[in-house]
């Protein structure tokens, strides 16, 4: 009942967004790496037991469970931190508000959302509870006004003795696939938990006329929107390049120039170059890359005064 409640108040949520207004330009942003500069999942337990530890155990956990219960396994170690460090609901969410961002990449959602003419939403792998506490404490949940379309995350109040009116309610975290609302997907490409073709298309459906996307994305599942919902027209804004290396580290604001980027390579530009040798398969829209925060909020600004002469990759 719970879980059908949130499920329907996400749906109005997302229906609010779509006001009638006309836009021009819908800006489409993945979470992890492009509007925080981290992942989320791994932040989070991260800033309890060291990057060092969660990485270790998550490994494990996903060895067991296989890489489809990848949200089942994230919130199972959340859980166990929390009991092993006594943290609170608030000290999880204190946490993901703390997130490392670049700031030009807080600028480029500056500028688009001054645009009357644009709309921005979130089509994330992440759950909307980590999301909404990191933009709520950036004062940057008002920028998404077409939605946050994402995973669930579930709080639920237990005791450990029902019997004992004593035992303190012990909070635990879980996460439910936000591709529930559709009753699931039968996309071959995407984990269980959400396509993010279906979920654009589904956005799309709900604007009075089709705009131009310019869709903002660093990983393998931005792929598949990128081939089967853009179309000429629309443009792709891929990250390539490497991660910071260390970014469970950091916190709160980043310049580029304070971070080193020596970590694992974005894969999002291998997986286009994948499915075109495998499938046949590539894009129809315009792509151009970027790593550091100013390239992207170069590109957006090129966007938003009518530059359509963009580097091609």
């Amino acid at each position: 009942m719970i879980v059908l409640l949130l499920l329907n108040m996400t749906v109005v949520l997302a229906d609010e967004g779509s006001d009638g207004v006309f836009i021009s330009t819908l800006f489409v942003w993945d979470f992890d790496w492009t509007v925080i500069n981290c992942n989320s999942d791994e932040y989070i337990p991260a800033s309890f037991i060291g990057s060092d530890e969660m990485e270790r155990r998550l490994l494990a956990m996903i060895k067991q469970h296989g890489p489809a219960k990848w949200h089942d396994c994230v919130a199972d170690l959340i859980n166990d931190c929390m009991t092993e460090s006594k943290a609170t609901k608030q000290d999880v969410l204190n946490a993901a508000a703390s997130m490392p961002y670049l700031s030009d990449v807080r600028g480029a959602l500056e500028d688009i959302a001054n645009d009357s003419k644009c709309g921005l939403c979130i089509i994330s792998d992440g759950n909307d509870e980590f999301i909404k506490a990191f933009l709520k404490r950036k004062n940057m949940i008002d920028f998404f006004s077409r939605g946050i379309e994402t995973n669930f995350g579930i709080w639920d109040n237990n005791k450990d003795d029902d019997n004992d009116n004593t035992t303190m309610s012990k909070e635990l975290f879980s996460v439910v696939h936000q591709s529930t609302k559709y009753g699931g997907h039968s996309c071959a490409k995407c984990p269980p938990n959400l396509c993010k073709t279906q979920v654009l298309l589904d956005i799309l459906s709900r604007e009075t006329q089709r705009p131009r996307v310019v869709y903002i994305g660093d990983g393998s599942n931005d792929v598949c929107p990128a081939i089967n919902a853009l179309e000429e027209g629309d443009v792709l804004l891929a990250r390539k390049g490497n991660k910071i290396s260390n970014p469970n580290a950091l916190s709160g604001e980043q310049k580029d120039e304070s971070s080193e980027f020596s970590g694992q390579e974005f894969p999002i530009m291998a997986t286009i170059e994948r499915r075109q040798r495998e499938d046949g398969l590539v894009p129809r829209c315009r792509i151009s890359t970027w790593n550091l925060g100013k390239e992207l909020r170069d590109l957006v600004q090129s966007i938003l005064n009518g530059n359509t002469n963009l580097s091609d990759v």
